[in-house]
């Protein structure tokens, strides 16, 4: 078996994994690619064949928020396109409530958001931060037609700026001299060649909130707390297994109560460890402790 293939179950516990929900048909391996290309009706239908019950309840909550952000600090905010059931739950990266909450009251006067696919942090945080302008860079085009629609959706068009593919010289143009700037990084391990604070100084200077995750062959996380502990107090956020308690009572009631199990399914991100988040302040500026 070839090193790739070795990472890969044998097709028929691969079917019964997609069948029974322990892999989901989005993140399934060698189905991920013809899943995504299939188009979005037919998506629909494959995961209605699949989890009959997961789907009667999201399309529930889809109509009873009315495809809004139903909890959490982004609750409220207009989801466009086909949102994942966490975002419109609320509950999508609980871990980093408290984080995302104290980060809003720090002044920012600018977030740059690198890897923003359908602007779910890009959003929330121009509607957290309303004097902060906001630059959201996504390299996929249709995530970025999406984001525009929900930009002018939750009426923010006038401080969120929604840009393509970030290279170096745009981060060093989006950062300034770093100072007020928080940087939210997701782009699934692109963080090591693109956060590199010899060929963007300002990043020495920046707040930054970064996703780290990836095979072991790109150490996302060793190479970012080794670049910034210089010149940053950083703080590790560890991923946790997803509970109906996340939720605040009386949230996407009566199906809550009706459906817990099935709620609960719901919630579940399916993340691939090793994964994590950094929160890397600045010396000199606001203490990790305090996020």
């Amino acid at each position: 078996m070839t090193e790739r293939g070795a990472g890969y179950p044998g097709a028929l516990r691969l079917l019964w994994e997609t069948v029974t929900g322990r892999r989901p048909v989005e993140r399934s391996g060698p189905l991920l690619q013809a899943f995504i290309d299939m188009p979005a009706p037919l998506r629909g239908a494959v995961r209605w064949v699949l989890r009959p019950k997961r789907r009667f309840l999201f399309g529930r909550l889809r109509e009873l928020s009315g495809d809004r952000v139903m909890s959490g600090p982004f609750a409220g905010m207009q989801l466009r396109g086909y949102p994942a059931a966490p975002e419109l739950l609320g509950s999508y990266e609980h871990e980093l409530f408290d984080v995302v909450r104290q980060l809003a009251q720090r002044g920012f006067h600018t977030v740059v958001n690198v890897g923003a696919r359908y602007g779910y942090y890009a959003i929330g945080l121009a509607r957290l931060m309303p004097t902060a302008t906001v630059r959201a860079f996504e390299g996929d085009a249709e995530a970025r037609g999406m984001m525009a629609d929900a930009v002018r959706a939750n009426g923010v068009e006038a401080r969120v700026q929604v840009g393509g593919f970030c290279d170096t010289a745009e981060l060093i143009e989006a950062l300034g001299s770093g100072d007020g700037v928080l940087l939210v990084c997701d782009i699934d391990g692109g963080e090591v060649p693109l956060l590199d604070p010899v060929a963007v100084p300002a990043l020495t200077r920046a707040t930054m909130l970064v996703e780290c995750h990836g095979p072991p062959e790109t150490p996302t996380e060793a190479v970012m707390v080794m670049r910034f502990l210089p010149t940053h107090d950083v703080k590790r956020v560890a991923t946790e297994e997803r509970v109906l308690a996340h939720l605040p009572e009386g949230v996407a009631e009566p199906w809550r109560s009706r459906m817990p199990r099935v709620m609960e399914e719901l919630m579940q991100e399916h993340r691939t460890p090793p994964q994590s988040w950094l929160v890397m302040m600045p010396r000199g500026g606001h203490q990790p402790s305090d996020v």
